[in-house]
Formats: structure tokens, sequence, C-alpha cells
């Protein structure tokens, strides 16, 4: 079980890294991308909010409680 759980760490310590690689993509792409038809500033505003900031907050979670 000890493997397990090492293993789930790793897993989510490496996903928070990349996570964190796609907001500061997306805020990139906020500050120098011209607005296109659906992707605005908004749409990239609520896709990290929507997806990364959430899952990094259960990542981190995780990694506290364990």
């Amino acid at each position: 079980m000890g493997k397990d759980r090492k293993h789930m760490r790793k897993l989510r310590e490496k996903r928070i890294k990349s996570t964190q690689k796609q907001i500061d993509k997306h805020e990139g792409m906020i500050e120098n991308e011209k607005p296109i038809k659906d992707t605005t500033q908004d749409y990239w505003k609520k896709e990290i909010e929507k997806k990364f900031s959430k899952q990094m907050e259960e990542d981190e979670e995780y990694l506290e409680e364990n």
C-alpha cells in the first residue's frame, strides 16, 4: 500500500507542475493574443478557473493529506 501512495504522490506533484505550465501559457495568451471569435480573454480566464485551478487545488489537498 505504501508504494501506491508514493506513486500517487509523484503523479500529483508532476500534474501540479504541468498544470501550472498550462496556467502560465493561458495567462500569456490573455496578454498577447488578439481575440478571435470564441477565444476571447474571458474564455481563457474561464478555462484557467474551470479546469486548471480546480485541479491544482485538489492535487494540493491530496498532498497535504498524505
